[in-house]
């Protein structure tokens, strides 16, 4: 069997992890606790941390420890205040339906039906 060829750039998804893997913290992780989570070797999650941080995706805590940065509050802010939010995220929530309830959804000035 063939593998499936895929477009996806290393870096990208890396970073995306890394961000995942912070959100899923109401504290500043330290970058064994991400290296471990992510399965990233320390430097490499060290330099996309470092780039991530250089563009505020991330703020990096005196003690070493890193939490999710303003720049996606601001984008997030953007989003927001799409007016075809529910159009753009409709994909990933139907990816995320749930079949046993048969219900999804989203909130934006009230429920969106699915």
């Amino acid at each position: 069997m063939a593998a499936k060829a895929t477009s996806s750039i290393q870096v990208i998804t890396r970073a995306s992890r890394l961000l995942d893997a912070i959100a899923a913290y109401d504290d500043p992780v330290s970058l064994k606790t991400l290296s471990d989570i992510t399965r990233l070797h320390p430097s490499t999650a060290f330099r996309i941390l470092a780039s991530l941080i250089e563009h505020d995706f991330v703020e990096r805590s005196s003690a070493g420890h890193y939490r999710l940065g303003i720049r996606l509050l601001q984008l997030g802010h953007r989003v927001h205040n799409c007016p075809d939010l529910h159009y753009g995220i409709r994909p990933m929530i139907e990816r995320r339906h749930d079949p046993l309830n048969g219900e999804s959804g989203i909130t934006h000035s009230g429920a969106v039906p699915l």
